[in-house]
This record gives C-alpha cells, structure tokens and sequence, in this order.
C-alpha cells in the first residue's frame, strides 16, 4: 500500500493535480480523490493510477462494485478472459438481465 500511495501521489503531482487517499488499511482497499480540473489529463491520470493498482497485484474496483465510473478503465485494463467469464456469471443468475440493469457486472 505505501507504494501504491506514493506513485499515485507522484503520478497526479507530475501530472499537475493531486491524489488523496483513504482506506482499509487491513485488506489494502484505498479510496482516492484525485483532484485534476482538466478532463483530458484526468482520464489519463486515472488510467495510469489503475494500471499501476494492477501491477501492484491489486483490482480497479473492491467491496463496492465495479459501478458506471470505472467501467472503461476496466474494460480497458482488465484481462479480456477475465470479463468473459463474469459475463456469462451474470447472465447464468441474470439470463433476463433485470438485475441492475445498465451496469456491467
């Protein structure tokens, strides 16, 4: 986690803007802000924040869900086999797909 926080930090710093974060510091869950007003450099931001989350052995998203915020980042990083599967996990106890409909998984 030290790592994770003080690349992320780095990162939004050169990138002109800045992450602070909290978290569960026993399962190593971190909940960030990342404060950048341009779009652009913000999504890209948030992309390399994600990646480098992965590479550290962690996941985009924890305990709460994927959610609509973080589905293209998701879906861009994420093991194309990985999300294949948990499609066809959903659809086997979502075959109609009225389980909060419009979200990914």
């Amino acid at each position: 986690m030290p790592k994770f926080l003080s690349t992320a930090r780095g990162l939004a710093a050169a990138a002109g803007g800045a992450a602070v974060g909290c978290g569960h510091a026993g399962d190593g869950n971190v909940h960030l802000a990342i404060l950048l007003k341009d779009p652009v450099k913000r999504k890209q931001l948030l992309t390399d924040i994600f990646a480098l989350a992965m590479e550290l052995g962690g996941a985009i998203s924890g305990e709460h869900g994927l959610g609509r915020a973080k589905t293209p980042y998701y879906l861009k990083l994420e093991d194309p086999a990985k999300i294949e599967l948990m499609r066809r996990i959903k659809q086997s106890f979502d075959p109609t797909g009225i389980l909060n409909p419009g979200v990914q998984f």
